[in-house]
């Protein structure tokens, strides 16, 4: 069965009291927010809807608040931020992924622009040397100038090793003003198949993610909670399997697959292909983007 096509947001209005939306893709490029999703917040909020953002990134709440507040986005006024990054700090605490062990408490930690924020105060000590690791940590990567090959090269004597990798964000790819880059769920794929490892991933579309939404949404009965996102593989699987309905947005990291001049219902056999090469998984809804009407 097709996902039902839909034009804005309003038809959700009725059926929904909360949404939990992905950031990057959906609110913005990773450098500005899209102005018709600031729109969509803006209504939805004077709505009296409850708003929640959940990412895939790498990093802890406070810089996730503060990048979107940067761009514009009324972060003050949504329920919760919750990113991969945050739900990482609670296992690597613990001392468990998933409900695995970590190996140690020693890492080789890949991040983005230095932000080691993802190990501070979890107990867990960085190492400058691979060779010193119990684990390799991939936090975030700088796809707009490294690639896959420039960090399984850094990477080389973790891979002799066959060190575990944990992997606080499992995207494939990131959009970005410049279309998709290397986001840390390719790297931390390609490192699994060269050190015949099988990566530990926190974030979407894992459930630990999502019992943190839940968490922060304890007063919204479960069938009134919509996901929306870009990403068939983390948002919609996600959103699935926890248990809620979901929206895809069209114009995200999968726009290449879709006319995005044409009305929604005309790419809804594109969609209905793209699913089949992702495992089945389809949305509830299908929109070209986040907009009001």
């Amino acid at each position: 069965m097709s996902a039902q096509p839909i034009s804005s947001v309003l038809p959700l209005l009725d059926p929904f009291d909360a949404f939990i939306l992905d950031q990057w893709g959906v609110l913005h490029d990773g450098a500005s927010a899209f102005p018709w999703a600031l729109d969509a917040v803006d209504r939805l909020l004077a709505a009296g809807k409850v708003l929640v953002t959940l990412s895939n990134s790498g990093r802890r709440e406070a810089t996730a608040r503060e990048q979107m507040r940067a761009m514009g986005l009324p972060v003050d006024r949504f329920r919760a931020h919750v990113t991969s990054g945050e739900a990482a700090v609670a296992g690597l605490t613990e001392g468990r992924i998933g409900g695995t062990p970590l190996p140690g408490r020693r890492c080789y930690l890949i991040c983005r622009h230095g932000d080691a924020s993802v190990i501070e105060g979890t107990g867990v000590e960085r190492v400058a040397d691979p060779s010193a690791a119990d684990f390799v940590l991939l936090s975030g990567v700088e796809g707009e100038t490294r690639s896959v090959a420039d960090y399984l090269v850094e990477l080389e004597r973790a891979i002799e090793r066959r060190l575990p990798v944990v992997c606080t964000n499992p995207d494939l790819v990131a959009v970005s003003p410049e279309g998709n880059m290397l986001a840390p769920g390719g790297v931390a794929q390609a490192y699994g198949e060269r050190a015949d490892v099988t990566p530990l991933f926190v974030g979407k579309p894992f459930a630990q993610v999502y019992a943190l939404c839940r968490r922060a949404l304890p007063d919204v009965a479960q069938p009134r909670i919509c996901a929306i996102g870009d990403s068939l593989d983390h948002d919609i699987k996600g959103g699935r399997d926890a248990g809620l309905k979901t929206v895809f947005c069209l114009d995200g990291i999968h726009g290449h697959d879709f006319d995005l001049e044409a009305p929604v219902r005309d790419n809804l056999d594109a969609l209905d292909a793209l699913s089949a090469a992702h495992g089945g998984v389809k949305p509830d809804f299908v929109i070209d983007r986040l907009r009001w009407g």
